[in-house]
């Protein structure tokens, strides 16, 4: 079995440590992701392995780890000897090694799976200490080179009072940006997308641009750093098990591409209150695949309503003629400052899991001065389902004076209504 693999030179040395815990974690961009994927496909070349891939919710596999997973078989060994069952989400290699993709809500199918030489923790900050801890001790598998766990996450929001279980647990070990660091049982990476040397150029700007625009978010998003955000937006909001038992108002979308997601959301409203579910989130869909993935959530042609990004006009008439009821919303100039106060003025629900959608109410924040002064105006990135619910939701009445901001700052955060996330916000993949 030939095996051609580039893997980001960062990362290379990794291949080499048997640690038993590797934890990777840093900005947005870095690479943490795929070239896990690559590090753990070379591993089951060389070496018989059963590598269980885990995501806190199984609905978030097929658009994530999966796809990492396969694209990285795809360009060392290729497809065509492996043995794929999507299905059970299952890849067996030529040599006999084994990915199985397992969702941490499905505890009887993990409990069923024996053997098992290697766990992939990705967007850990996901998951309880209890899941991990569970796993654990559990793995014990006699194997060469030793059993290990992969830790792959982003920073989160710092709250006041509150540290996350992995920040506790191995990020005490002194460690530098971009410097290996192994103590113990454990080994420490933290990373930033100029360690990524395929990171689209665009990428690069637009993270460059936060050191002066949202120096919180140059820290989170580029430095890897756990950050107290200031200025963030939506400060009213939960997480919560189920939709309430209404009629949904509609979809929202945005689209994307290449390196920005296609976003779709549900929501629901009542009063002063919203509802928000993820139902899609991937990047790389063309417009049938887009199509597709609805359906396979069970969005419904014909029936459901959707909402979606104006400035995309042939994408919605493609879907449009797919069967889709879709229509573009209207955006002029500022919109988003007017949409940020609309919405503030609600209290917002997200519907597990919609991971994607917490992370990005989480961080989505006003813009700063240089001197860290907030200003009127929204900080440009990674806001994508916060976009879908707007299309959805916001409809221009009149317009907002600028000045409204200033007066419902408190404590330096504009916001409606102040309130504090609850730690279980605190687990949120970046």
């Amino acid at each position: 079995m030939s095996l051609h693999i580039r893997i980001n030179c960062a990362y290379d040395p990794l291949r080499d440590l048997n640690s038993r815990y590797m934890v990777l974690y840093g900005g947005r961009r870095s690479s943490k992701s795929w070239s896990t994927s690559q590090l753990l496909v070379r591993k089951a070349c060389l070496h018989i392995r059963r590598i269980v891939v885990l995501r806190k919710f199984a609905t978030s596999i097929r658009y994530s780890v999966w796809d990492r997973v396969f694209g990285a078989i795809a360009e060392s060994v290729g497809l065509g000897e492996c043995q794929i069952n999507k299905g059970e989400r299952r890849i067996t290699l030529p040599n006999g090694s084994e990915f199985i993709f397992v969702g941490a809500d499905d505890p009887e199918k993990l409990k069923s799976i024996e053997g098992v030489t290697d766990y992939w923790l990705e967007e850990a900050t996901e998951f309880e200490e209890h899941d991990f801890n569970v796993l654990d001790a559990g793995m014990s598998t006699p194997c060469d080179p030793p059993p290990q766990f992969w830790l792959t996450f982003n920073p989160v929001p710092v709250i006041t009072g509150y540290k996350h279980w992995l920040q506790e647990r191995f990020l005490g070990i002194e460690h530098k940006l971009g410097v290996i660091r192994t103590e113990g049982m454990s080994t420490i990476f933290r990373t930033w997308y100029q360690n990524n040397l395929f990171c689209p150029q665009e990428t690069v700007d637009l993270l460059n641009s936060y050191e002066e625009s949202n120096p919180d978010l140059w820290k989170m998003w580029g430095l890897g750093e756990f950050t107290h955000l200031k200025g963030a937006i939506l400060k009213n909001w939960d997480v919560v098990k189920k939709a309430p038992d209404l009629a949904p108002l509609g979809f929202g979308m945005d689209f994307g591409f290449a390196n920005d997601p296609a976003a779709v959301v549900k929501v629901w409203m009542n009063r002063r209150e919203i509802w928000i579910e993820e139902q899609v989130f991937a990047t790389g869909l063309t417009n049938p695949d887009l199509s597709e993935a609805m359906e396979a959530v069970g969005m419904k042609k014909r029936s459901d309503n959707i909402r979606a990004d104006s400035a995309e006009p042939k994408s919605i008439e493609e879907l449009r003629r797919m069967g889709w009821i879709i229509s573009g919303a209207k955006k002029y100039q500022n919109y988003k400052r007017e949409a940020a106060l609309f919405l503030q003025g609600y209290t917002i629900h997200v519907v597990e899991p919609s991971p994607n959608v917490q992370r990005e109410i989480a961080t989505w924040s006003w813009k700063q001065d240089k001197e860290g002064h907030i200003v009127a105006l929204v900080a440009d990135g990674n806001d994508h389902t916060v976009d879908a619910v707007i299309y959805r939701t916001f409809q221009r009445k009149g317009v907002i004076d600028p000045a409204r901001i200033e007066r419902q700052k408190t404590d330096g955060v504009a916001y409606m209504k102040k309130s504090t996330l609850a730690p279980a916000a605190a687990a949120i993949a970046i």
